[in-house]
């Protein structure tokens, strides 16, 4: 409905519209300081964001003496000098995650018998207290692949806790050795799913009517839903898995029984498979070098691993994303710098679902890249 400005006012007061509410309206002026301290936080969550992904920021702050951090709906606390910088929480957060009595149990194991967890633990702890003092009391250094491995889990554990739900379940097959591989994988695509700006929603896998994926997730921007499965390549000897470490050039590079078991599960969503390769970096370099830049095609091996399977499914794609991913942490020696990560993510050409916001897809991509990425200090954003 439009008013000329000699009508009557809506209002029903019988005066005329230019006489009557609007020039009653009073706009109360924003104080400068406010409009700077709105901007300022806009922007720190915007760069907050580029670097971390679509998840909150810690909830953290000194009461008493007191650092408390917030994790979903637990508050975790120690003095403030203890937790100075967010390693510092993690270093204590994932063991109280776990639980006392778990930790204490493996810590009373041989150290070739207890769970990779513990081992990098063990092994962050004894390089840190290697390195110079700075003059605020505090230590820094470049990661060690040990190093990078705890801080990675413990940060991904608490993106996944304190931005959506931290699965009972998961959490139990991340503290069994012979499980723990798959279940870091899952826990990887979970967190990942999660800075890319999706909720997720874990299967029922109680219902054995069915094969279930390992989620299902949604983004929230778009409501594009995606079916999410996670696949990790064991390798004898290697995270826990049992059998003796093959030499480099014996390492298998097969893949598609991973690509073939996500893909018979049939879920209702577009497909996201994440797979892990399990490779040292050096064998890494090569599977992932692409073939040709321009265009792009990736190497022989993954090549042929999505040529075959686009064959076996009548020319089409049925996985709209698949995110290959390489994370070496484990194979460095003691104090080795952290080795170099692998990302490689393909998009369906022909993809069997095809997705209603297939650049909300894609973010998986983006977000997966940020793996690694654990703030230093808390943030400061009100």
């Amino acid at each position: 409905m439009r008013t000329g400005r000699n009508d009557p006012c809506l209002c029903g007061s019988g005066k005329k519209y230019k006489k009557c509410c609007l020039e009653r309206i009073s706009v109360p002026t924003v104080p400068i300081e406010i409009l700077m301290e709105l901007r300022d936080r806009e922007q720190k969550l915007r760069t907050w964001k580029q670097q971390y992904g679509d998840v909150r920021p810690p909830i953290a702050f000194d009461f008493k003496g007191k650092k408390l951090v917030v994790s979903g709906s637990r508050v975790h606390y120690a003095n403030v000098d203890q937790w100075r910088f967010i390693p510092d929480f993690l270093m204590n957060y994932l063991p109280v995650t776990l639980g006392k009595e778990w930790g204490d149990a493996e810590l009373k194991k041989p150290f070739q018998e207890q769970h990779p967890i513990v081992q990098w633990r063990t092994k962050t702890l004894e390089y840190m207290g290697k390195q110079k003092k700075e003059e605020n009391g505090s230590y820094s250094a470049v990661a060690s692949g040990f190093m990078a491995a705890f801080l990675s889990l413990a940060w991904d554990i608490y993106v996944v806790q304190d931005n959506g739900r931290l699965d009972s379940s998961l959490l139990e097959r991340l503290k069994h050795k012979e499980q723990f591989q798959g279940a870091r994988h899952e826990l990887f695509a979970e967190a990942t799913c999660l800075r890319a700006g999706y909720s997720i929603v874990h299967e029922n896998e109680k219902d054995g009517r069915t094969r279930h994926a390992e989620f299902s997730a949604t983004h929230k921007e778009t409501g594009q839903k995606i079916s999410v499965e996670a696949k990790s390549r064991h390798r004898p000897g290697v995270l826990g898995y049992p059998g003796v470490p093959k030499a480099e050039d014996k390492m298998s590079l097969r893949f598609g029984q991973l690509l073939n078991d996500a893909i018979n599960k049939q879920p209702p969503y577009p497909l996201v498979v994440f797979i892990d390769t399990n490779l040292p970096a050096s064998i890494a370099d090569r599977v992932y070098a692409p073939a040709s830049i321009n265009p792009f095609s990736p190497s022989r091996v993954i090549n042929q691993l999505l040529e075959q399977t686009n064959k076996n499914h009548g020319g089409t794609d049925p996985c709209n994303l698949v995110v290959f991913t390489n994370h070496p942490h484990h194979y460095s020696k003691d104090e080795e710098l952290d080795p170099k990560s692998h990302n490689l993510s393909i998009m369906a050409q022909i993809p069997q679902k095809k997705p209603t916001h297939p650049l909300s897809i894609l973010k998986i991509h983006e977000a997966a890249c940020l793996y690694g990425c654990v703030p230093n200090e808390f943030p400061q954003i009100k």
